[in-house]
């Protein structure tokens, strides 16, 4: 089956994806950088056309029993640095956080499915770009990860944390019943500076400290989390999991992600109980 063109998926009337040169290209432009400085994040609410969205529902949903059922809790800070110390107990660099969802990989969603159709859109790459800045940027290569979907159930989470590097890019596909919600703390911590008691702080009360987002499926988010703390709380009580599409970019365009990193991923069990 052909896929589907994006230009037919995307409110391209509220989003001027395909006209960036133009005088309402620029200003969304503008507009986007603007947030993402201030604000660490982007939400373009509205961003996949309702019908499509009802197909993308559908289409992540039949994959999930294929997923792999990813639970390794994991420190704030794990893959972000190499600091060869030993922290005291009860450091923020000690504290572990519960990281629990199913995963289906790149090479498990078809060529023909929406959600691809959408990564692989030349001017959602070209907005991507200009927007993170780069001279250059392709959608990842890798076979595994460069396009996956993120499934969460009652209880599973993805735990405070930091990323590795800025520009993060993902699409909200369903949201659950209760729970599942995406919390973040922008500039927390500087090149020169980590603020461990204001990190300690976010842990033990994240109600008072950090923001909270209302992203509705159909949302594309773009986020700047090397220096902002963040994490999907725990979902609640829900019907339905919550399904969100993480789209990967280099600006490498053969560039793949570790060997080791797919190896671990591929050895979590597909067979484990989720719902």
């Amino acid at each position: 089956m052909k896929p589907a063109s994006p230009d037919t998926l995307v409110d391209i009337d509220r989003y001027p994806l395909e006209i960036l040169d133009s005088a309402t290209g620029r200003a969304f432009i503008a507009t986007c950088r603007s947030e993402l400085e201030e604000k660490s994040i982007c939400v373009l609410e509205g961003f996949i056309e309702p019908h499509t969205l009802e197909g993308m529902v559908a289409e992540s949903s039949a994959l999930i029993p294929q997923g792999f059922y990813y639970d390794r809790p994991r420190t704030s800070y794990e893959g972000n640095d190499y600091v060869d110390v030993s922290w005291p107990a009860g450091h923020p660099r000690t504290i572990v956080h519960n990281n629990r969802y199913r995963q289906v990989l790149n090479y498990q969603i078809p060529n023909d499915s929406l959600v691809r159709s959408i990564f692989h859109w030349p001017a959602l790459t070209e907005f991507v770009r200009r927007i993170l800045g780069f001279d250059t940027l392709y959608t990842s290569a890798c076979p595994h990860l460069a396009l996956t979907l993120q499934i969460a159930y009652r209880g599973d989470s993805n735990g405070w944390h930091f990323d590795s590097n800025n520009g993060n890019i993902t699409l909200l596909i369903q949201q659950p019943d209760s729970g599942g919600i995406f919390e973040y703390v922008p500039g927390l911590r500087e090149d020169d500076d980590e603020h461990y008691d204001d990190v300690r702080d976010v842990f033990e009360a994240p109600e008072r400290h950090a923001r909270r987002t209302d992203i509705r499926p159909g949302t594309l988010v773009l986020f700047n989390g090397k220096y902002a703390l963040h994490r999907v709380s725990p979902v609640g009580p829900t019907a339905r999991p919550r399904i969100i599409a993480i789209f990967s970019y280099d600006k490498r365009p053969d560039k793949l992600f570790s060997r080791e990193y797919i190896d671990m991923v591929r050895g979590f069990r597909q067979d484990a109980v989720t719902g």
